[in-house]
């Protein structure tokens, strides 16, 4: 069965209202008397003619005063309507051309087939099992006996001591003093020869030592 059609107003007056296309010929217009009424009054009396040709309408301007557009273009003749195409009159008021699939039912009612009931198959009762006696419950088995384990008589080896490092032994303080005052001494021997050999004080201070033939 060839697929319906209709127009859908997407702007205008009526925005949103379903035009089935259930004639051969349509007239749309501003007028009562019109299959198709747009109250617009940039909308003629009558302003365009749908006809069926083959499996498609085919929409016709009708000398209107603001003509008849598809997808924004003015039609100067007779057009072959395409499914998604808007059909515009005037500038406010806009239809789209759609396809619709025939429903089920009605296809089914329209051909007065009737579907007969499936024969619902019949299935033997299965055979009732054989007497058997009750099997006896299920007792499961005790576990083996496990003698508890002896305590530990032993004796637990003692840790090993560590001893502790001997204390580092420390002089005496007296013994430190005299080293410390030895050694200034000593400084101040090597500080006071030095002075005398820079200044030749020898028999200054060692004529003693060297005699007066040394020292003149």
């Amino acid at each position: 069965m060839n697929p319906g059609f209709r127009l859908v107003m997407r702007a205008g007056p009526s925005a949103g209202k379903v035009y089935p296309l259930d004639k051969n010929e349509l007239f749309i217009g501003r007028d009562l008397n019109n299959d198709i009424i747009i109250n617009d009054p940039e909308v003629s009396r009558r302003h365009a003619r749908l006809f069926l040709q083959g499996s498609n309408f085919v929409i016709e301007d009708l000398g209107s005063t603001n003509g008849t557009q598809i997808n924004g273009q003015r039609i100067m003749g007779p057009h072959i309507l395409r499914p998604g195409e808007l059909v515009i009159f005037g500038e406010h008021v806009s239809l789209v051309y759609e396809a619709v699939e025939p429903e089920m039912d009605a296809t089914i009612a329209s051909s007065g087939a009737r579907i007969a009931p499936t024969a619902q198959p019949q299935y033997a009762a299965p055979p009732q099992p054989a007497y058997q006696p009750p099997q006896p419950a299920y007792q499961p088995p005790q576990p083996a006996y496990v003698p508890p384990s002896q305590p530990f008589a032993g004796q637990v080896p003692a840790s090993p001591e560590f001893a502790e490092p001997p204390e580092k032994k420390k002089l005496p303080v007296g013994i430190i003093i005299a080293v410390i005052a030895v050694l200034l001494i000593i400084c101040a021997c090597i500080a006071f020869l030095w002075f005398v050999d820079s200044n030749n004080l020898w028999c200054n201070w060692f004529g003693f030592v060297f005699g007066p033939e040394a020292c003149p």
